[in-house]
């Protein structure tokens, strides 16, 4: 079975605008909503995200393996766009069946570890989805 991806959605049922920015210029033209926040990543960077969550679907779990991906703590795995001028990041989590959840996105701006205040959305947003 294909693996599928999706965005978190708040209480509200929608997705916040902070991780949505990252996913504009993904939403097909007559979707597309006037509010719509302004896209954080260009459009060379849009085409990469596509190829690398296609391929995690096709891949599942084994594509955490791969360079690009790190698992943070338990249930949350970083996704890396490298090489990009926003150099972007995505954090997400598995759920059944077969799904992967991205909670949270941003731009790291500098070498190390992910900011604690990353992390903390991310598992905020993971423990407000299990208690649903």
């Amino acid at each position: 079975m294909k693996w599928t991806w999706e965005l978190y959605l708040d209480e509200t049922e929608n997705v916040p605008k902070n991780l949505l920015t990252f996913f504009v210029r993904l939403i097909p033209e007559e979707e597309k909503s006037p509010d719509l926040p302004k896209p954080k990543l260009t459009e060379a960077e849009t085409r990469r995200l596509q190829v690398n969550l296609k391929y995690l679907c096709e891949k599942g779990l084994a594509s955490l393996t791969r360079d690009n991906f790190d698992k943070l703590e338990d249930d949350l795995y970083e996704f890396k766009l490298t090489k990009s001028i926003h150099n972007p990041r995505f954090i997400l989590t598995t759920l059944t069946p077969q799904r992967f959840v991205i909670l949270h996105a941003f731009k790291k701006k500098n070498n190390g570890a992910i900011k604690e205040k990353d992390k903390l959305i991310a598992r905020q947003r993971l423990e407000n989805l299990r208690n649903r």
